[in-house]
């Protein structure tokens, strides 16, 4: 299975084609105020919720990286008005390593992402297989989804990142870490 990596430097290309070092972030090195490239203001956000959490203020208040494990809540009245039923409601903030590719190869995705090249991974679930070996974790890999509304999480992104058709591969680890991948595993596209 084909996946596209955009990278920001063409010095970086031979590490994918030929092997080598790559770091992997924290999701949380993407995380912003606002939208720019692959930064976002709702990255390693998981908000799973049948309501909009943060909109239950005054009632519930969640400051900013402020956090809700599990809410369960049925038949409240505030002031006489009744408040939405609540069921195991989330919303915390999950860092982990994350590598993120693109199902699409397109010039409008590498200039919107501020990169200038490219290289094709020609199976993606070989490159995963071998960082999980070195990590001593099986990520999850899948491709993004994408909404109007407020639900997130590491595979869940607002519809305003829709044009990234972003495919991820997560790890639940801590800090980031250095993998050696081998070569022959990706090739140079042009974009």
């Amino acid at each position: 299975m084909e996946k596209y990596l955009y990278l920001t430097r063409k010095e970086w290309v031979p590490t994918w084609v030929e092997g080598g070092t790559i770091p992997i972030k924290l999701a949380s090195s993407y995380l912003s105020d606002s939208r720019n490239g692959s930064m976002t203001p709702d990255e390693n956000l998981i908000h799973e919720s049948n309501v909009d959490l943060t909109k239950l203020s005054p009632f519930i208040h969640i400051p900013k990286h402020g956090s809700i494990r599990s809410l369960t809540m049925t038949d409240n009245r505030v002031f006489g008005k009744p408040l939405p039923d609540i069921n195991d409601g989330k919303y915390i903030h999950e860092d982990g390593l994350i590598l993120s590719f693109s199902n699409s190869l397109a010039s409008s995705i590498a200039t919107r992402l501020g990169k200038e090249a490219c290289v094709v991974i020609h199976d993606i679930g070989q490159l995963k297989s071998c960082i999980d070996e070195q990590l001593g974790v099986e990520g999850k890999m899948a491709p993004c989804k994408y909404t109007d509304d407020h639900q997130r999480n590491h595979f869940l992104k607002s519809a305003e990142d829709s044009w990234q058709d972003e495919y991820r591969i997560f790890w639940s680890l801590p800090e980031e870490k250095e993998v050696i991948i081998p070569g022959g595993l990706c090739s140079e596209v042009e974009i």
